[in-house]
């Protein structure tokens, strides 16, 4: 039997208790429930089907739980395996059901079965959760994944929060997962970047991850006032209008350069401590073809950011002076493509080349000589694509047939004839 302190909250839809569990305790006790359509020609259909003129319009469902995703699962094993791994948000469980949704006796019974059930009970003024048996009764509402990911983790002794209801009916099951999951928005991604500035603050720059340097780096072409990108940055979330390049398009073109798995490569650093072996030289097995990679790993930082900046003035120079140009290429679209375009050049010239301001403007002036404002370019859905490709065409860097395979001949013969 387990006995834990819990904190007894009411809310409309009815009272549940706050707990911390184990992962591979709640591994043993835990099981989902998935979303099940019954078929109307089942028994249990007939039994339960609605009446009236909806009977052929709803369709019976039994549980709350969408399928596995193993992707996401794995990527969270290996998050649950790194030196800061923390999980605050709790895991919704119902208890007292059966794996085939069904409840545990009735609460006032004398049944047998009613040993077995979770309970909570109260001893001066504090809350106590009773779990008496291992056998899997609790259902999980919402956290199936997160839990899940323990299966294969090494860290399975970590302590989870839980919020619990006892015998809450299995509609309301469905009902809480559907609130949870619709009413989510999803976090500007500007914001996101700007929390990976905490990491700025720890350790030295060898061990920092790819996202901790692309951001390091956007902040520095955004506040050096020697930068082509300097104040024309949106940083995180802001109502200033007066610039419409993301700083999530800029970090995001930087890491392109140096990961091809940022995520995977920040876990692998992460599961080390600052001081107990964290460097950059755990990713040196994990392949990658993004062309600045190599420099990424030796800690040549400042080449890096030299190729990056130098790059910008470049099209600081030549595009961006231009007034078609800058309506297209000071866009966050724009900035991808640039960043598309750059980071072919640099798996064209290598990481010993001298990529120098002359060198990015010959590339860059016969671009500017283009009308972007042509409805070509108007597609928002194929605008990255197409100025990648104008650009690759009219810097030479490829011919027609390199990229013959990305466009229908219509497109393509569009292209050939805006670089004339």
């Amino acid at each position: 039997m387990l006995r834990v302190p819990a904190i007894r909250i009411e809310q409309p839809l009815g009272v549940f208790f706050a707990v911390s569990l184990r992962a591979d305790f709640l591994l043993k006790v835990c099981y989902t429930i998935r979303t099940k359509f019954v078929n109307d020609t089942t028994e249990e259909y007939e039994h339960n089907k609605p009446k009236g003129m909806l009977q052929n319009l709803i369709s019976l469902s039994k549980g709350s739980q969408r399928e596995k995703d193993e992707d996401r699962v794995k990527e969270i094993t290996r998050y649950t395996e790194t030196v800061d791994a923390g999980f605050p948000n709790s895991i919704i469980l119902g208890a007292n059901y059966t794996e085939d949704g069904e409840l545990i006796s009735d609460p006032d019974s004398e049944d047998e079965n009613d040993r077995i059930r979770w309970r909570v009970e109260q001893e001066n003024g504090i809350f106590y959760l009773i779990i008496p048996t291992e056998q899997k009764l609790a259902s999980i509402i919402d956290g199936q994944h997160r839990l899940f990911a323990f299966t294969e983790s090494k860290n399975k002794d970590m302590e989870l929060l839980c919020s619990v209801y006892l015998d809450l009916p299995m509609p309301y099951h469905a009902q809480i997962f559907a609130t949870i999951n619709m009413n989510q928005k999803k976090v500007d991604r500007n914001h996101i970047y700007q929390l990976f500035q905490f990491h700025l603050e720890q350790g030295e720059s060898e061990t920092w991850a790819p996202e901790t340097l692309a951001v390091y780096f956007a902040r520095v072409l955004s506040e050096n006032k020697e930068s082509p990108l300097y104040k024309k940055m949106r940083l995180g979330i802001s109502d200033d209008n007066t610039t419409s390049i993301s700083m999530a398009s800029i970090i995001d073109g930087i890491m392109a350069l140096i990961t091809a798995n940022p995520k995977d490569d920040r876990e692998t650093l992460y599961s080390k401590k600052i001081g107990e072996g964290r460097t950059r030289e755990l990713l040196q097995n994990k392949r990658s073809n993004s062309p600045l990679r190599d420099l990424y790993l030796t800690n040549k930082d400042r080449t890096i950011y030299d190729i990056i900046h130098n790059y910008f003035v470049a099209v600081d120079t030549t595009l961006w002076q231009d007034k078609s140009a800058n309506y297209v290429f000071k866009r966050t679209l724009g900035v991808q493509a640039l960043f598309d375009f750059l980071k072919e050049i640099t798996k064209e010239k290598g990481i010993k080349f001298n990529y120098s301001i002359e060198f990015y403007e010959e590339l860059l002036k016969p671009v500017s000589k283009i009308n972007f404002e042509k409805d070509f370019f108007g597609i928002q859905t194929k605008l990255r694509s197409r100025l990648k490709s104008t650009l690759l065409l009219k810097s030479g860097l490829k011919t027609k047939e390199g990229i013959v395979n990305n466009y229908n001949e219509t497109d393509l013969e569009y292209i050939i004839n805006s670089l004339e």
